[in-house]
């Protein structure tokens, strides 16, 4: 009975430059995905498109060219609108919108929005006004806002104190990131405390 020999086969030379060229290429194509996906974090976290323009109000007590004065009506009402405007290229989700504080002169109690609009009605119960949702606003859209307050809290602020809004915060997310941003308003919005005998709620 014969005895076959089995072929130790070929071994290759161990080639201590191809292995270490073979580690440096991975590691630049590793730094590359890295410096992108940085990239895109980076101008994720910076990037802010949104702007505000197309400022309309309920009646005023004064109106300049960059302020409007409102007079405070324990038990009132105020209404006021504006476009939201996507400046940037990439679309991104609204998912919040706030004017006043809970603890403020105005206090917000409802948000309306009305797409493709460059400004619009504020009317309680207009059609053309929906309820705020979270919505997608795409690079160079607009969407129009109407923020419903009513006049509150005189109570925690003396006689002739005031507070201006000069600005909203947007929550919102745009590749993947939540984003918290501070958009001045298209005019400023003046509210004074009014006298004692106009805030019932005051104590002497």
């Amino acid at each position: 009975m014969g005895v076959v020999r089995k072929s130790s086969g070929t071994v290759m030379a161990y080639d201590p430059a191809a292995r270490w060229s073979a580690r440096a290429w991975a590691l630049v194509a590793y730094l590359a995905v890295l410096s992108v996906v940085a990239g895109i974090v980076v101008f994720a976290v910076r990037y802010q498109p949104l702007t505000a323009a197309n400022f309309a109000s309920g009646p005023v007590t004064s109106s300049g060219a960059n302020v409007v004065r409102v007079g405070y009506a324990n038990g009132g009402t105020f209404s006021f609108g504006f476009l939201l405007v996507n400046d940037g290229p990439l679309p991104v989700k609204i998912q919040s919108i706030r004017v006043t504080g809970q603890n403020d002169l105005l206090v917000t109690v409802g948000l309306e929005t009305a797409a493709k609009r460059y400004a619009g009605s504020l009317a309680q119960g207009d059609p053309s006004l929906d309820k705020f949702l979270p919505f997608t606003l795409a690079g160079d859209d607009r969407r129009w806002i109407a923020v419903r307050t009513r006049f509150g809290n005189c109570g925690r602020f003396v006689a002739g104190a005031s507070q201006t809004y000069t600005r909203f915060n947007v929550t919102y997310s745009v590749l993947g990131f939540t984003k918290h941003a501070w958009v001045p308003l298209p005019k400023d919005i003046g509210v004074d405390s009014p006298p004692d005998f106009a805030c019932p709620s005051r104590v002497a």
